[in-house]
């Protein structure tokens, strides 16, 4: 059987017996995948003590890379962001990416690019930004390597906008679409907050001093890309309304 490494993240783990587990592991390299890892819940062993929710590291495995279960055979732990197991903020955002990532990715497909954009949220959330601004970039980056980021277009001339989750961009409010239902209205600054974020593709996380936004517009953005996200799941996952208790249910 071909023999597997690669670096990921933990985004979900079951407990198969007394000492082993079965885990979801999101590679950078391999995508999204399902290993099973016996004796991990050994003191001693080669899974440095078992498998933690969103915990980065390097694992081997036997398997196929597209198959549906792989045998882990090793686990490296490299980081574990321990802010986002001591604060609830932290906690909530941290969650809220995992279920994300087991959401909206496709199994068995490499998206660097997101993998790079989730490590990185988790260590922001360990230097303590506001976790706030680093879910509303992580959504944008899940939702483009996804293939479902919003288009950033506003009708020329437009005064009062509304964004239409169907339609996946913004129309003139009062504008008739099948889906009147489920629109919403958004500022015009919270547009320009988007653009910012979908635009800085060197510094995607905001690690750099240049063009900070505005800590409530960053969360009006953050709330209508789960707005978004929440229509292309198909329901609400309990990570969200963890993370935005007051998004209005419709």
């Amino acid at each position: 059987m071909p023999r597997l490494d690669d670096q990921a993240l933990c985004i979900r783990h079951w407990d198969w017996s007394e000492t082993s587990q079965t885990v979801s592991l999101f590679g950078r390299s391999l995508g999204l995948v399902r290993g099973l890892a016996k004796g991990a819940r050994r003191e001693r062993g080669r899974f440095g003590g078992g498998f933690e929710l969103m915990t980065l590291g390097e694992f081997q495995a036997i398997g196929k890379a597209d198959g549906d279960l792989l045998t882990l055979t090793e686990w490296t732990l490299l980081e574990s962001f321990p802010r986002i197991r001591t604060e609830l903020w932290a906690n909530r955002a941290a969650f809220y990416l995992a279920d994300l990532l087991q959401r909206l990715m496709p199994p068995h497909d490499p998206h660097p690019e997101t993998f790079d954009a989730a490590v990185r949220s988790l260590r922001l959330l360990g230097r303590g930004v506001d976790p706030i601004e680093v879910v509303a970039r992580f959504e944008w980056a899940v939702l483009e390597g996804a293939g479902f980021a919003p288009r950033l277009e506003v009708p020329e001339g437009s005064t009062a906008i509304e964004f239409d989750s169907a339609h996946g961009g913004f129309v003139e409010a009062g504008t008739p679409t099948p889906n009147e239902a489920g629109r919403w209205k958004v500022r015009l600054d919270t547009v320009e907050c988007l653009r910012s974020i979908a635009a800085d593709a060197a510094d995607p996380l905001g690690e750099s001093e240049e063009d900070q936004q505005p800590p409530e517009r960053l969360a009006r953005a953050a709330r209508m890309l789960a707005v978004h996200l929440r229509a292309v799941i198909g329901e609400e996952p309990l990570t969200m309304r963890q993370m935005f208790p007051g998004l209005p249910r419709r």
